[in-house]
């Protein structure tokens, strides 16, 4: 299933071409031919192996999913792999960012771009291009900018609540955290690296759109492209200077839980300390022998008491004076 779109000097712009319609705008090298497709199936592989003459290893890596962006260079196409960024409602960051693969192919006058699941910025192109905007006229090099600049500009509303979450994390990390802050710690980890994966090296392919020789972009647009590598350059760093937030703070919370443990354990010893002369004198005066004069005293009881008292208090001052309470 595709959608196609055309536009040529004489006869304007048109769409849902038919078949002999895109044979002949691939043939004619004043027109700028764009087609997208979802979900591929066998008419579709027919079409790009015989009007656009793909190559088989293009159409398996159409079909079979990316790990990583990627560009290769062909005798009448250039393929390019890039991912997309979107949110969805979940108020959990781990299933709130969802990658999807978007595949496209640049020839002197088309650009085909394939991916899995519906993209809201591929959408709002199509939109822009439905409604006659310039974008498809400038050429097929400029339709693809339009295309990775639309996905590029959905980063950042992500990118920018992902460091806001950052930012909640280490306020809660200093006043009263849990078992549930650790877990926010490691899910923002795991999600830094996948936003590192995904980012990065599509700025090293961008680079590289920009510093070689390809045929298929004019001179005059590899500036758009530099400016597409500058803003992932960016987020890269948005993204790694998180992340090394994230790994500070999970020393930090060591460091937290580690203190109060030894608050916890200075306390218990503090108490243990105290009790270890009042129950020493309560073992005495617990042995069952006849003769122990104390024991016959009226006095001894309070006596043994107020003593204890005293070393109470004579223990709880000097832990004090030692700043150990």
């Amino acid at each position: 299933m595709y959608e196609s779109f055309l536009y040529n000097p004489d006869s304007g712009f048109k769409s849902d071409l038919t078949l002999q319609e895109i044979k002949n705008a691939v043939t004619d090298s004043r027109s700028v031919l764009w087609i997208d497709m979802l979900d591929i199936d066998d008419a579709d592989i027919d079409l790009l192996s015989s009007v656009f003459s793909m190559h088989p290893l293009t159409v398996e890596d159409l079909i079979m999913p990316n790990a990583r962006p990627k560009v290769e260079k062909f005798s009448n196409y250039l393929f390019l792999i890039m991912f997309s960024l979107e949110a969805s409602p979940d108020k959990q960051l781990r299933s709130k960012i969802k990658v999807n693969e978007l595949d496209c192919c640049l020839g002197r006058n088309f650009l085909i771009t394939y991916h899995n699941n519906p993209i809201n910025p591929l959408t709002t192109c199509k939109d822009r291009v439905k409604k006659q905007s310039p974008i498809i006229m400038q050429g097929a090099d400029m339709l693809l900018y339009s295309v990775l600049d639309a996905c590029i500009d959905s980063y950042f509303p992500i990118i920018q609540a992902f460091d806001d979450l950052v930012d909640e994390m280490s306020d809660e990390l200093f006043k009263d955290p849990d078992q549930k802050t650790l877990q926010k710690i490691y899910n923002l980890k795991n999600d830094a690296m996948n936003l590192r994966r995904t980012i990065g090296p599509q700025s090293d392919v961008i680079s590289l759109l920009t510093r070689s020789d390809f045929d298929f972009i004019s001179p005059s647009s590899n500036a758009y492209f530099r400016n597409i590598c500058d803003n992932f350059i960016r987020l890269n760093d948005v993204v790694g200077t998180s992340r090394d937030i994230i790994t500070g703070a999970m020393e930090a919370h060591v460091s937290v839980v580690s203190n109060k443990l030894n608050e916890i354990m200075k306390t218990l010893t503090v108490i243990a300390t105290t009790m270890m002369p009042l129950t020493l004198i309560a073992s005495i005066y617990g042995m069952n022998f006849r003769n122990m004069p104390e024991l016959e005293s009226r006095l001894g009881y309070p006596a043994v008491i107020f003593a204890m008292f005293l070393i109470t208090v004579f223990m709880l001052i000097y832990f004090k004076r030692k700043k150990w309470l």
